[in-house]
This record gives structure tokens, C-alpha cells and sequence, in this order.
């Protein structure tokens, strides 16, 4: 059986090539950028938190040129969660230098395709942090549900 997980992004973002580059470029709250962090794909366990993560990710501003994506990882993949690779402290979401550092150990094993970890938008939820140099990266299928994606606009105003 396969997990699929759920992205929204830019447009020209149609390839798995493509999907780790915003990790590049800025930290995370689970990862740092090269040369002191390791490129990760962010990923929502389910299309409405990917909604809610997005929203307070662009300080108010309605994006635009924006598709959804569902990431459908390949059977078997090895994915592991935070509670068998590590223990959170209660304000891990005002210690964005713990969660970094949580991120980038597990990163660095190179042991799972990914790590399930609690959002900070909703920690009962969860959203899957993904290797791109993991080997069984290769094996994710991209599919488009929505080009364009438009946001519900009662969510700016």
C-alpha cells in the first residue's frame, strides 16, 4: 500500500528534481539550508494542512501561481516518526534550533525515505519531512490535483 502526502507549490514545480529547492535556499523549522544543513522536501499529511501550513508561511499575502500536489511514496518505503527517533521538550515550537537540529541528525542518517513531525500549525497533526537523496526518492509519483490551486479567499481577508 502506499502513504501519499501533499504539497502546495509554485507551478514550475513539476518535477521531483524540483521539490527539495526551497530548502536550499532558506532554514525550516525542521532543517538548514547547505553548507551547514541538508536539502528536505516539506510535506502535509493531509490537503488541508498543507492549506493551513501555507497560510502562515506568506505573512498574509494570497500566492498566487500555486498547484496541490499529492506525493505518493512508494511501497514499503522506510519512513520513520519523531517519537522513535527522538523526544520533543514541551516548547519545541519556540526552540526552532532544537527542531533543526532533530531534522538534520536525522537527515544526515540517511536511514528513512522520511520522518513524520508534528506541525506547529496543528501539533496533532502531522507532516512528513522527505529525503531527497534517500534512494527510494526516485520512486515517488507526482500528481497534479489542482493547476491552478486557488486558496478559499475568506483565508486573507
Amino acid at each position: 500500500m502506499t502513504v501519499a502526502v501533499y504539497r502546495i507549490g509554485t507551478r514550475s514545480a513539476r518535477t521531483l528534481a524540483s521539490l527539495p529547492y526551497g530548502s536550499t535556499l532558506i532554514a525550516g523549522r525542521w532543517h538548514l539550508p547547505p553548507p551547514e544543513g541538508l536539502p528536505v522536501v516539506y510535506a502535509g499529511g493531509s490537503r488541508a494542512l498543507c492549506q493551513l501550513e501555507k497560510r502562515v508561511h506568506c505573512n498574509g499575502v494570497a500566492p498566487v501561481g500555486q498547484m496541490m500536489l499529492a506525493l505518493h511514496l512508494p511501497a514499503g518505503a522506510p519512513l520513520q516518526a519523531l517519537d522513535s527517533f527522538d523526544e520533543l521538550p514541551q516548547d519545541w515550537i519556540d526552540q526552532p534550533t532544537v527542531t533543526r537540529d532533530i531534522g538534520m541528525r536525522w537527515r544526515r542518517t540517511n536511514a528513512a525515505l522520511g520522518l513524520w513531525v508534528p506541525s506547529a500549525v496543528e501539533p496533532a497533526e502531522t507532516n512528513l519531512l522527505i529525503n531527497p537523496d534517500h534512494p527510494a526518492f526516485r520512486d515517488i509519483r507526482l500528481e497534479v490535483l489542482a493547476d491552478p490551486f486557488a486558496f478559499d479567499r475568506r483565508m486573507f481577508d
